[in-house]
């Protein structure tokens, strides 16, 4: 039985630098996973606590779960495998609430494990990719994503996709964060960014 439930979406983008492609994740992706969950630095940028390694069931608990209900995807560049990320259904009751009762909320999580592509804006790209997928496709009605104030790496990739500060709260001590983001893109706000109609 496999532990990553897959899908049979695969999206297309990148610029002239980088060709992107974010396809369905699956159990032959695990290696990667497990690697990039048992290097501390790479959790220190996706992870909101001080995480040194995650062992193989707790990768299995984390994608198996997420997997369940979302489409998960990992993130070729050029023809390499250098990351995750995914578009999973709102699960925080207190986000939930912000919005109307039947309101689509959702959010984008994302992760690169691989330290040579780190700060060429490839993040940003893909990112983009997903909130598109996420209007167009999905006719998803809000994203709203988070970060804390130390990853100032994911804060930039929501800014250059066009999310705005909504909400800025406190996070108990002691952590290595103080801060936790609240980012948010309306169906409305990205139609009139990207000038399509939805």
């Amino acid at each position: 039985m496999s532990i990553i439930r897959t899908h049979d979406i695969t999206l297309h983008g990148g610029n002239e630098r980088y060709k992107i492609v974010l396809r369905p994740l699956s159990d032959k992706y695990l290696p990667y996973l497990y690697r990039w969950n048992s290097d501390p630095e790479v959790l220190y940028w996706s992870e909101g606590e001080d995480v040194q390694s995650y062992p193989p069931e707790t990768v299995h608990r984390i994608y198996g779960g997420i997997s369940r209900d979302n489409p998960c995807f990992a993130v070729e560049v050029n023809d390499e495998i250098i990351g995750v990320c995914w578009l999973q259904k709102m699960n925080i009751p207190e986000v939930s609430k912000m919005y109307a009762a039947d309101a689509d909320i959702r959010r984008v999580d994302m992760t690169i494990g691989e330290k040579a592509f780190w700060g060429k804006g490839i993040g940003t790209l893909f990112v983009g990719m997903l909130v598109k997928y996420a209007f167009e496709c999905e006719c998803v009605d809000v994203l709203h994503c988070f970060c804390e104030d130390y990853n100032f790496r994911s804060r930039r990739v929501w800014e250059k996709n066009g999310f705005r500060l909504m909400l800025t709260e406190d996070i108990p001590q002691p952590h290595k964060d103080r801060l936790q983001y609240h980012w948010r893109l309306t169906k409305d706000e990205y139609r009139e960014r990207y000038e399509v109609t939805l």
